[in-house]
């Protein structure tokens, strides 16, 4: 990834960075909507879809980095920033540095890492798997020490979670409940289960700003056709030679049936070193010393029947789960779960020579047999210019088009939005017209008595005029554009997308949660007592 230029991707993330860039440069934060997304009529993207991966990359963008570049930083940290927060959360379980090695390097190199990575560019996934071992760690950690710091640092890992993939807190949260309900049991702390409760309303605080528009304004738009047609998770469910047997590769799209042109393998030394762990594990009859191994493993199985279509009873249960579009998504806790556990492999020798042995011969083979899928398919040795301007500028604006689509259209569009507002009744002529991330702005003269301007942007609730010589907005057309009656004159007419009252919560709740946070968090750590709330 170091050189320049920018590798084929499925996903649109390069694109949603820039417009999110255009969200910051114009003060707006957070940010709610994508001017240019919708062939350029405008989408609430940012209102619906998780903004953590972009805040992360802004930095580097406002230290003049490029935007590809800065979305390989970002791919590079996923990869790298996972395998050192596996070594530290097996390294507590484990206590080994060969344990904790040994599950860093199982973490990363698995198929469907490189198929997140160069194959999806499935960034918000990619960063996910930073933060499903930190979780678990600091849940940990928070139940071994009780200490405030540990509890606070876990709830806001929870909710970064949360901005950053939704789809992949909503994989991760059952399996996170089977992890605490098994530690507080053994700890025989479940005095503390309080405290998690307490903490989790700060979780939901800080990404509140996100949440409440997620839940109460999701009914505005067409996230609806997320789970229809080719979204439909009936559709996208894996079969046992994909699992486990193929080694096929590919850069395509899952498709229909078993004849899909990309790898849904959890791994083969993955999986095969699982199963060796229950057999060590039998021999030396230590089930209860190494219990928790098994529970890993078990997890991590079934994490991979939820992939299979024989979990569809599953499915069919928990509604809330279509969402995740694609069943094979769960590789993401199968890969999680079987790094934790296979680390664990060192323990069963006692001799160091043979653990240091045996520790490298998994790291060379895990290396070996997956060290080939990290690659691109096609190379674009292009700038940012190039990104953003002819044939990939008019992909990019036709990107999700379905998914955030204002239910105040008929249809969605399919060809570029008019350059300037259109005169629907009446004469006149559009001066000047300006579009920013979250203001419209147009000198607009009407030469007749009264004139119905349509404007060249979806309408959505928020959208207010500062006009007061404009008619209050509404949407009109086939593609619900913003609408206004103007009277004979020059009108400087802005249009600004303002908060509703539901966004205004949601920041609200946001930036108190997140000042609660420091204030606890910069207070002197100490235990928390039973009865302590």
């Amino acid at each position: 990834m170091l050189k320049p230029g920018i590798f084929s991707m499925h996903d649109f993330h390069i694109f949603r960075l820039f417009e999110f860039h255009k969200c910051i440069s114009d003060l707006i934060f957070p940010c709610r909507w994508a001017p240019d997304s919708g062939f350029g009529y405008g989408e609430p993207l940012f209102n619906f879809y998780g903004q953590f991966p972009y805040i992360l990359g802004e930095p580097f963008i406002l230290a003049k980095l490029s935007i590809l570049t800065t979305i390989k930083i970002l791919f590079i940290f996923s990869l790298l920033g996972s395998a050192i927060s596996m070594f530290f959360l097996t390294h507590y379980l484990f206590k080994s540095n060969l344990a904790a090695a040994i599950s860093a390097i199982l973490y990363v190199y698995t198929p469907y890492r490189a198929v997140d990575v160069w194959v999806r560019g499935a960034l918000p996934e990619s960063l996910a798997f930073v933060f499903f071992p930190l979780i678990l760690l600091f849940f940990n950690k928070y139940v071994i020490e009780e200490k405030r710091k540990n509890l606070l640092i876990f709830s806001s890992l929870l909710a970064l979670l949360v901005i950053t993939h939704n789809l992949s807190f909503l994989m991760f949260l059952p399996f996170l409940a089977v992890w605490s309900i098994y530690f507080l049991a053994t700890e025989k702390k479940w005095f503390l289960l309080k405290n998690f409760i307490i903490a989790s309303f700060l979780t939901i605080g800080i990404a509140a700003f996100y949440l409440l528009p997620v839940i109460f304004e999701g009914k505005l738009v067409s996230l609806g056709k997320t789970t229809q047609d080719y979204y439909n998770f009936r559709a996208h469910f894996t079969t046992l030679n994909q699992l486990l047997i193929s080694r096929i590769w590919g850069y395509g799209a899952s498709q229909f049936g078993p004849d899909d042109s990309l790898s849904f393998s959890v791994g083969h030394l993955q999986w095969i070193l699982s199963l060796l762990l229950l057999v060590f594990v039998a021999v030396t009859k230590k089930f209860k010393k190494y219990f928790l191994v098994i529970l890993f493993i078990a997890l991590g199985w079934f994490a991979l029947f939820l992939t299979h279509g024989r979990s569809l009873p599953i499915w069919n249960v928990a509604k809330p789960v279509s969402f995740i579009q694609f069943p094979w998504r769960y590789l993401t806790m199968a890969v999680l779960f079987f790094a934790i556990a296979e680390g664990s492999v060192v323990l069963f020798f006692k001799n160091r020579i043979l653990r240091i042995f045996v520790a490298t011969i998994i790291i060379a083979l895990a290396i070996i047999l997956n060290f080939s899928y990290f690659r691109e398919d096609l190379w674009f040795n292009i700038s940012d210019f190039e990104q953003f301007s002819g044939a990939r500028w008019q992909e990019q604006i036709a990107s999700a088009v379905n998914d955030f689509w204002p239910k105040y259209a008929e249809v969605v569009p399919n060809s570029q939005a008019p350059r300037v507002p259109v005169f629907l009744e009446g004469e006149g002529k559009v001066v000047s017209f300006n579009k920013r991330s979250h203001s419209v702005a147009a000198d607009i003269i009407v030469s007749t008595e009264t004139a119905i301007v349509q404007f060249p942007t979806v309408y959505f609730d928020g959208w207010r005029s500062a006009d007061k010589g404009t008619s209050e907005i509404y949407p009109s057309g086939d593609f619900g554009q913003i609408t206004a009656i103007i009277p004979q004159g020059e009108h400087l007419v802005s249009l600004r997308l303002t908060n509703t009252p539901v966004r205004t919560l949601g920041n609200l709740l946001s930036l108190v949660s997140v000042i609660i946070f420091l204030v606890l968090f910069l207070k002197k750590s100490k235990k928390f007592k039973k009865n302590e709330v």
